[in-house]
């Protein structure tokens, strides 16, 4: 008897099969490639021109100051903030701006040295940058933030600046020197300009002093400006904590205890 089975295939509906297969896994691509992805939040933006940022060892409890020349002559710092396009965001104290007073009496640190200069318009000239070691400073028994001293031979701080040119971004310059003693200033970079903010010629670095040490009428040494002939004023902000308070203090030592 003829037996039909025998010449029976499979080959077909496998093919069908695999055509199926195939054209769903191109449809599946088809469609992943058309899903819009979520559209991304914009970053914050600065509206700055070049940001000058300088840091240093950020457990030590010293004061070191930016310092930034326009081509105008004009510098802005520590006593004169907010000059021409330039604005200094924090005077850093070290440990003394770093701490606060929470509302319910907890103390709340961030260990963080840093000062930032943001220019945020186009002067055409040079600009200089400097760094000054205002202070060495070290906590007395009795909770006082001591500014006065003896000089440390060994003391040694790491101090970094970085030169950031927003639009494009790009950071432009970059070093760190080592400062070693109360009133030691360094010229880290100059650079000049043209209308656009494009860089003129090469980076230099000629040191200019912009502080000069004065010595007031009981005898003790501190610091003025070349360009000022007035006395070096407190140089606390508003808003700084009461240092002598005992429960920051203690705060402080608990911080350097458990290595933070």
């Amino acid at each position: 008897m003829f037996d039909k089975n025998k010449y029976k295939s499979t080959i077909g509906f496998t093919d069908m099969l695999f055509n199926i297969l195939v054209g769903f896994a191109f449809l599946f691509i088809v469609a992943f490639l058309l899903i819009k992805p979520e559209a991304k939040k914009e970053d914050f933006e600065r509206k700055a021109e070049f940001v000058v940022v300088m840091e240093w060892n950020h457990d030590a409890p010293d004061d070191i100051d930016l310092y930034v020349q326009d081509p105008t002559q004009t510098k802005v710092h520590f006593r004169l903030p907010i000059t021409n396009f330039m604005y200094l965001d924090k005077d850093d104290l070290g440990y003394a701006n770093d701490i606060v007073k929470n509302v319910d009496g907890t103390i709340t640190k961030v260990n963080i040295n840093r000062e930032v200069v943001t220019i945020r318009g186009i002067i055409p000239g040079e600009y200089i940058i400097n760094a000054h070691y205002y202070s060495q400073r070290q906590w007395e028994h009795d909770g006082r933030l001591n500014t006065n001293i003896k000089q440390q031979k060994d003391k040694k701080l790491t101090v970094k600046i970085e030169l950031h040119k927003v639009q494009p971004y790009k950071i432009w310059w970059m070093g760190e020197k080592t400062f070693t003693h109360r009133g030691q200033e360094e010229t880290f970079v100059r650079f000049t300009i043209d209308p656009e903010g494009n860089r003129v010629g090469d980076f230099t670095y000629i040191e200019k002093k912009f502080v000069s040490p004065f010595r007031n009428t009981i005898g003790s040494t501190g610091f003025s400006e070349n360009f000022e002939n007035e006395d070096e004023p407190a140089h606390e902000p508003s808003g700084a904590v009461e240092l002598s308070n005992p429960q920051i203090r203690n705060s402080q030592i608990e911080w350097e205890q458990a290595g933070r």
